[in-house]
């Protein structure tokens, strides 16, 4: 069976590697795994990753990054858009942006006619024209919200759209309470028609001797001494993730612990800002920047702390993977994190944007060393309950469960006249 995901992002971060955990598990189940999102400098080594696996990449410019001008919209499209003001926009301010997406995404789902697609989304409205697109066609599919932080305000008749939408043999999944909560009612669906899967990780249970060797090479290679505490963020270099207010921390923090290195993992736009605000806070030797990694698990065994400062989240694949590597764990007590995480059993919660308790936090872990490895184990343990098999095993059954006993989508009827 052949299966189409879309992902419209333009960078690497936790909702691409779940992306990639997806196809690779769908592949290994014997299905025919088709993996479509925009050709960007950002998304080059995920191509590249996906070649590797023997996954078909398709370029899909779907990407939610600017909304096109009438000029950049194609002939073909612009034929079309009369129809549209007509039909359904009567009188509405309306997101051009929608139809190039719906018919770069419509033209896709002609070629490669899978029989399920899989739409995963950093943000909520990010995508509207594919899954308009894989709706029109009434082909099974699966939405799943990596992130909604917030109640949004949508449009009205956006609203209706994506209720239709939804009829159409349409899955929406949160990945947090907090998440389906918050998608529930930003649309205007009932809240048992948002299903919660939740993120998972895949484990690491020996954090004895094999960890402590991985240490000492990884400092070595790190330029770090034996003696110094490497406290590890993984995360990409953008307003989301709070890196703007742990820099605040820093200084403080040099003064008392001297042997405290910070060690960013990660790419972003915020690069030369964080660089430029950690110079101005003149800690600038405190902090190493590492960019994109593959190799976060020997990392994450190699940290002393893995530090997690972010504003808002959906349920984070760094924060799930620091858990079953048995970091110690600081993050911040928002959207779906107090779910896996309770402040002082199983890692420490800090207020978000709040540097000053950011500080306390890190400074009462760096002075209880043997009560953040208890709650680092006692981590390892809950973190069982949000596994990468049982995430992978309920997407699919639900992909399975909107497929079973559904018609297939009449790609000749619809299209008989498509060139």
């Amino acid at each position: 069976m052949k299966l189409l995901i879309i992902v419209p992002s333009t960078s690497r971060g936790g909702v691409e590697e779940y992306s990639l955990k997806i196809a690779a598990h769908s592949k290994q189940a014997g299905w025919d795994v088709n993996l479509a999102f925009p050709k960007k400098p950002g998304t080059e080594s995920i191509i590249a990753d996906a070649g590797k696996a023997g996954i078909n990449y398709h370029k899909l410019n779907v990407a939610e990054t600017k909304i096109p001008t009438f000029q950049e919209i194609s002939s073909q499209h612009q034929a079309l858009l009369p129809i549209l003001k007509r039909l359904i926009i009567p009188r509405l301010k309306f997101d051009w942006s929608i139809i190039p997406h719906f018919f770069r995404t419509l033209f896709l789902l002609i070629k490669i006619r899978p029989k399920a697609v899989l739409l995963i989304l950093p943000w909520p409205e990010y995508g509207f024209g594919s899954i308009l697109a894989c709706s029109f066609l009434k082909i099974p599919s699966l939405l799943v919200f990596q992130l909604a932080p917030h109640t949004l305000s949508i449009k009205k008749w956006k609203k209706k759209l994506y209720h239709w939408a939804h009829r159409r043999k349409q899955t929406w999944v949160g990945v947090s309470k907090s998440n389906c909560r918050c998608i529930s009612q930003s649309f205007g669906l009932p809240p048992e028609k948002v299903l919660c899967i939740y993120n998972g990780a895949s484990f690491q249970t020996n954090r004895g001797s094999l960890t402590d060797n991985i240490r000492k090479r990884v400092k070595q290679e790190l330029g770090l001494s034996e003696e110094s505490t490497m406290a590890l963020t993984v995360a990409r270099l953008n307003d989301q993730k709070g890196h703007d207010f742990l820099i605040p921390a820093i200084p403080h923090l040099k003064e008392e612990f001297p042997n405290l290195k910070f060690v960013w993992v990660g790419d972003g736009e915020k690069k030369a800002y964080l660089q430029q605000l950690l110079k101005e806070y003149n800690c600038s030797d405190q902090v190493l920047f590492l960019g994109y990694r593959s190799d976060v698990p020997r990392l994450l065994q190699a940290a002393d702390l893995f530090v997690f400062p972010t504003y808002y989240e959906g349920q984070p694949f760094a924060l799930l993977e620091a858990m079953a590597y048995g970091a110690p764990i600081i993050t911040s007590s928002t959207d779906g994190i107090p779910e896996v995480i309770t402040h002082k059993v199983q890692g420490l919660l800090s207020r978000k944007g709040d540097s000053a308790d950011l500080l306390e936090a890190i400074r009462w872990a760096l002075r209880n060393p043997s009560q953040m490895a208890t709650m680092a184990q006692k981590a390892q343990i809950k973190v069982q309950d949000f596994s990468q098999e049982k995430m992978l095993d309920q997407t699919f059954a639900l992909l399975n469960e909107r497929i079973d006993g559904k018609t297939e989508p009449d790609f000749n009827k619809v299209y008989a006249n498509t060139p």
